[in-house]
């Protein structure tokens, strides 16, 4: 007897079985969890198999033991007579001890499974609602629907879209085909996923539920009904030989049922909506395929009309003449009708009867509604296509007015309309920031890491640097854009940002101490970086810049400022230790270029710069100045709440002790 099968049971208690399956993925394998409880409390029996390249059935629970004896023995029936055995044990102690663990990490295993949401077994197809296979099936419904709007009006109103011939085939087999794709969404929509609780559902009674319970879910059988070859048939048994137009008519008016899935057409454009990049075309299109559907349903209600009363019987209708007997002739005559008399623009010969009138005057209600609500449209799309454009105009043209109120050089507005120009042609907005507000944080963080992480992957200073810092990096970058000659920082100015080239040319010059002339010590392109040394604090004066960089042309530059780049290296020692190399060496190169100190005199202030760090006082920095300067650290290190900080804030506090000692 496996021991693997057995539980305890009470005689007074009727057994009842519960099958609960469950699914976890582990190790790109799937489990079948299936639990079989006895009675209200006796106990609960786990039965786990893997569904192995090779099918084969592996049972978890079995003992070293058992399973070194089925190997032994190798017989698949022994193994499927132990696994199917369902004996009871008796209330002894020996098998409690032996078991009671074992039950206990079985029962834990279904609890922490039973919090797993329900998924689809490998029999149940389910379809993504987002995915790609949901979309393109969407756009196969939706051009159904159109072709019923389209073609059964047609068939309805001209003779000779009935009428026997290539056409007549052509037609019937397409619409055998858009019937097959009615039923089809049917039984797709009962195996169409949805979210509830932010979850996606996949159990199958839940998804037919879920359908039935949809507003459209009725129109959606009436459309299938195949009412139209119903009538066939019957008019196959019960021939009508003295009215077989008016039978095949009949039979065409019970396809207007197909009309009622219009909804889906509306869904799949509301998803296209969502998923293209710009969506204004989409709904230009989407208007104008509405108002020629419009137009067409109108053209050929007039033909009908005109049937009705007599062709060629007054002007109104629709003319008999020889020459305009042809089907093509009909239609565009007819559509030119419907199209006048929608615009309201006339011309058309005045209504003779009382049907005609009224006829008339709902085509004209129609147009009235109708063409409000394109023109309506048509010019929100216009104004959407260029709503970016045009607010940038409007701030353009303030700026404008203001320069020219305050009587701005005309060389200066001219550099502001150039520059405007190309920031516009460079990042078709203004505020990067405000754009993407209304997007949560985890997503504008994954567009910036898209825009701008290997842009700061190919800094030198950050080549080095672990991923985390530069995701972090990313999110606190500000785009800016310079201007032909635009001075971007000027030696001696303080110190708040470190500037990153997305884009162009700049030049970093430095005046030499004995002539006072700036001579260019380096031209950076995209990917380098500058103005780290006065942001970190290295050049033994404060944050003042070191030298003067001016924007050759245009440039686009990235900025990062002090504030945010210490609260990034805060969590992130090493790299900070890095970029402090890095900036000392650029610092060196700055002061041998001014000829101000040679190598020796920089490594000598590095020197007296570690010495101070350690608590130590030169001769050159008063200790004054050192206690302010540590004061200044600490305060600004106490804006970042972390264990990193807070050490190093008190690390600093004993330093600043030994200076009021000093």
């Amino acid at each position: 007897m496996n021991s693997s099968e057995r539980v305890e049971t009470s005689s007074e208690t009727p057994e009842c079985f519960i099958l609960l399956w469950m699914y976890r993925l582990e190790d790109h394998n799937m489990h079948f969890f299936g639990a079989t409880a006895v009675g209200k409390s006796q106990g609960m029996l786990l039965r786990s198999y893997r569904l192995s390249g090779d099918g084969e059935e592996s049972d978890s629970r079995e003992d070293d033991g058992s399973r070194s004896a089925h190997r032994q023995g190798g017989q698949a029936d022994d193994m499927e007579e132990d696994a199917d055995s369902d004996d009871v044990f008796t209330d002894g102690e020996d098998r409690s001890r032996r078991h009671s663990s074992k039950r206990d990490s079985e029962m834990s295993l279904v609890d922490q499974n039973l919090l797993l949401p329900d998924l689809p077994s490998e029999l149940d197809l389910v379809l993504d609602p987002d995915g790609d296979l949901a979309y393109y099936w969407m756009g196969a419904v939706a051009l159904a629907v159109l072709y019923n709007y389209w073609v059964i009006i047609l068939r309805l109103a001209f003779a000779e879209m009935r009428e026997e011939g290539p056409h007549q085939l052509v037609l019937c087999e397409l619409d055998l085909f858009c019937d097959l794709v009615y039923v089809l969404d049917f039984l797709v929509q009962h195996r169409t996923g949805y979210l509830e609780e932010g979850m996606l559902v996949f159990d199958p009674y839940k998804l037919s539920s879920h359908y039935r319970s949809q507003p459209w879910f009725w129109r959606d059988v009436v459309a299938i009904l195949p009412l139209q070859y119903i009538c066939s048939l019957l008019l196959r048994i019960v021939p009508f030989q003295t009215c077989g137009h008016l039978s095949d008519s009949s039979c065409l008016l019970l396809r207007l049922a197909r009309l009622l899935k219009l909804h889906s057409l509306a869904q799949f454009f509301d998803v296209t909506d969502t998923r293209i990049s710009n969506p204004n075309r989409l709904r230009a299109f989407k208007l104008t395929m509405y108002l020629g559907v419009v137009i067409h349903w109108v053209g050929c209600f007039y033909y009908m009309l005109s049937e009705y009363e007599g062709l060629g019987t007054n002007d109104w209708v629709y003319s008999s003449a020889p020459a305009f007997k042809d089907f093509t002739s009909k239609y565009i005559r007819c559509m030119y009708w419907s199209t006048m008399t929608l615009t309201t623009i006339g011309g058309a010969s005045n209504p003779v009867t009382n049907l005609e009138y009224i006829f008339t005057g709902v085509t004209f209600l129609i147009g009235v509604f109708v063409f409000a609500a394109v023109v309506g449209n048509v010019g929100d799309v216009i104004s959407n296509l260029n709503a970016a454009r045009t607010d940038f105009q409007n701030r353009m043209d303030s700026i404008k007015l203001y320069m020219t109120h305050r009587k701005v050089p005309e060389a200066l507005q001219s550099r502001v309309k150039r520059w405007a120009g190309y920031a516009w042609h460079r990042t078709q907005t203004l505020d990067e920031v405000s754009l993407l507000e209304m997007l949560p944080e985890r997503l504008r963080a994954e567009i910036a890491i898209h825009v701008h992480l290997e842009t700061l992957r190919r800094v030198t200073i950050f080549e080095d640097c672990e991923q985390g810092l530069l995701c972090d990096l990313v999110l606190k970058l500000r785009s800016q854009i310079y201007s032909p000659g635009d001075y971007i920082c000027r030696t001696g100015e303080t110190g708040r940002e470190m500037y990153i080239i997305n884009h162009g040319t700049v030049q970093i010059l430095v005046p030499e101490n004995t002539t006072g002339e700036r001579k260019v010590v380096a031209t950076l392109t995209k990917g380098n970086s500058f103005g780290e040394i006065s942001v970190l604090k290295l050049d033994g004066g404060g944050n003042k810049r070191t030298a003067d960089v001016i924007s050759v042309g245009y440039s686009e530059l990235l900025v990062l400022s002090r504030k945010d780049l210490l609260s990034a290296l805060v969590e992130y020692p090493d790299a900070k230790k890095l970029l402090e190399a890095q900036a000392k060496e650029r610092l060196g190169q700055n002061k041998e270029a001014r000829g101000a100190t040679d190598a020796d005199g920089f490594e000598a202030s590095q020197s007296m710069n570690r010495k101070a760090f350690r608590g130590g006082s030169t001769s050159g920095v008063s200790p004054g100045k050192e206690l302010a300067e540590l004061r200044n650290i600490i305060e600004e290190l106490r804006t970042f709440d972390s264990q990193v900080t807070r050490e190093r804030v008190r690390g600093l506090s004993e330093k600043t002790k030994y200076f009021c000692l000093v």
